[in-house]
């Protein structure tokens, strides 16, 4: 049974694994070098600090609260107003975070422009993948902080909202280049740092990677048509990774099959909730408008 990772542990294994990436990028086929990224704007509060009758400062009490709101408005986290030498300060304490704000991210999100079927690409519906991250971090706190990584992360919704909601470092790896050139975009748009994209086959990535992460993510390829039994190659992958945990997505129909599958592989799986994948069609052999499948959400523990 393997333990998460203390913090010091979590910091040095985040620095090899950058180290790592710069240093192997071309040997995981990657074509595009390190990826740029942009910092995010700091939260700039003006303010404006007046004498008091005692001979101290303070914020006037309008623009305090202007201040206070505009903190609330721009931040993830609850702020508080506190007294002190120099007037009353705005302070981060507890973080603050959504379901609702984490899907209007996600609907900024760009998908395919144009989905190949042998990768079975499909989006991630926002309200989808809002509840799936909100259930990760509010009820197990497997994001914030930790190690993600994200496997066949296509354009990069869940690798976005893992950023979003305060992931150390997010690893996000895709075969396919077009996918990689929307998520980078998406990247930037979203101005996140703590993403870094890979591009490999998800099935070929080295050993080395073992039992560096905290948290896999992944939403595989259900394993249909030419792809059969690609859904339990990349849960292999992901339980070889993780030090920690693997949240999935996979069909409902193979839910025996998946967990009789987890348990050969020493993992313990456990459904945290039986979700409706509203699918629209996407490619020409598609008939119907959408159709709903019904997905098991998973929470494997290695």
């Amino acid at each position: 049974m393997a333990f998460p990772q203390s913090n010091v542990q979590r910091e040095l294994t985040r620095n090899k694994i950058l180290e790592e990436l710069q240093i192997q990028k071309k040997q995981l086929l990657l074509k595009q070098g390190a990826t740029p990224t942009i910092n995010s704007s700091p939260l700039t509060v003006s303010t404006q600090v007046v004498p008091n009758a005692e001979g101290g400062h303070s914020m006037n009490s309008h623009q305090q609260r202007a201040a206070l709101q505009t903190a609330h408005a721009q931040s993830m986290g609850y702020f508080i107003s506190q007294d002190s030498l120099f007037g009353n300060l705005i302070l981060p304490v507890l973080p603050r975070f959504d379901q609702k704000k984490i899907e209007e991210r996600l609907q900024c999100v760009t998908g395919f422009d144009k989905p190949k079927a042998k990768l079975e690409q499909y989006i991630t519906p926002p309200h989808l993948g809002s509840h799936i991250l909100y259930t990760i971090q509010s009820q197990f706190g497997d994001l914030d902080g930790k190690l993600v990584a994200d496997l066949g992360c296509g354009c990069g919704a869940l690798s976005i909202g893992a950023a979003v909601l305060s992931a150390s470092l997010v690893v996000s790896f895709e075969i396919d280049e077009d996918a990689l050139q929307i998520f980078q975009s998406n990247i930037e748009d979203h101005e996140l740092t703590n993403i870094d994209i890979v591009q490999c086959n998800v099935l070929t990535i080295p050993s080395r990677f073992y039992k560096k992460f905290d948290t896999v993510l992944m939403n595989p390829p259900f394993g249909t048509k030419n792809n059969e039994g690609l859904d339990m190659k990349f849960l292999e992958v992901a339980l070889n990774l993780s030090n920690n945990v693997v949240y999935s997505l996979h069909k409902t129909s193979t839910r025996n099959h998946v967990i009789k599958h987890a348990n050969a592989l020493g993992a313990k799986a456990e459904v945290l909730a039986e979700l409706r994948y509203d699918l629209p069609a996407t490619y020409k052999f598609h008939k119907k408008i959408s159709v709903d499948i019904e997905v098991d959400f998973y929470r494997f523990t290695v």
